[in-house]
């Protein structure tokens, strides 16, 4: 239940803290679903989420994820404009589930936020305004071309990650697209992004575009 952008590699502070803020409420989420299913839905509870599991572990997922969402604004004081984005489709398509008691619009919440994500970055590129550079605020330079290549991909994988969401919530069984979009994706997110900066390392630069890998000199 999270989207997660690459925390800016010069900021150590910043990787965990994005960790903590995304993991806290996927696992809340995750673990009020598995209890839900085997416990069945609490009474307190009922009221907002029916006898649906699903949308129980919504209900304490959306004060958890304003939890995380607090707890990063407090630690790195500011906002991104995906981490506000992603918020706000949390917000909007859970109380559409709970309000509607259906759960297609917790199913499909990914689908359109990975698909917008996806679009924006690659529409940045197309126009020649990289949001994904922006997203790293100087922290990290790296030549345009790079840039370019690493905005492309990055709005393949979202999209990708959109095009598995609706496959497998579609012809999955509930528990299996729970555990999917619990840990799936945020797997995903976090393989691609430690591939791409590990193999573009070498590319990394100071402001002033001065290496900051030195190439090994060949030997004698």
């Amino acid at each position: 239940m999270s989207t997660q952008e690459p925390a800016p590699a010069s900021k150590g502070g910043a990787s965990w803290v994005r960790l903590v803020s995304d993991l806290g409420p996927a696992v809340v989420f995750f673990l009020s679903y598995q209890h839900a299913e085997k416990n069945g839905v609490p009474e307190f509870a009922r009221a907002l989420s029916g006898d649906q599991a699903v949308l129980f572990a919504t209900l304490l997922f959306i004060p958890a994820a304003i939890a995380g969402f607090a707890f990063s604004y407090w630690k790195e004081r500011k906002v991104s404009p995906m981490g506000l984005f992603t918020f706000a489709m949390i917000g909007v398509f859970s109380g559409l589930a709970l309000w509607l008691k259906n759960d297609i619009f917790i199913k499909m919440r990914p689908t359109l936020v990975y698909t917008l994500i996806g679009l924006i970055l690659l529409g940045s590129v197309l126009f020649k305004r990289n949001v994904l550079k922006a997203l790293f605020s100087g922290a990290l330079h790296m030549p345009e071309p790079v840039w370019r290549g690493l905005a492309q991909r990055a709005g393949l994988m979202y999209i990708g990650l959109a095009i598995i969401n609706e496959a497998v919530w579609r012809t999955q069984p509930l528990a299996t697209w729970v555990t999917y979009n619990t840990w799936g994706d945020m797997a995903i997110n976090m393989i691609f992004w430690i591939v791409n900066l590990a193999l573009l390392a070498k590319y990394f630069t100071d402001a002033d575009g001065n290496p900051l890998v030195e190439e090994p000199k060949d030997k004698v």
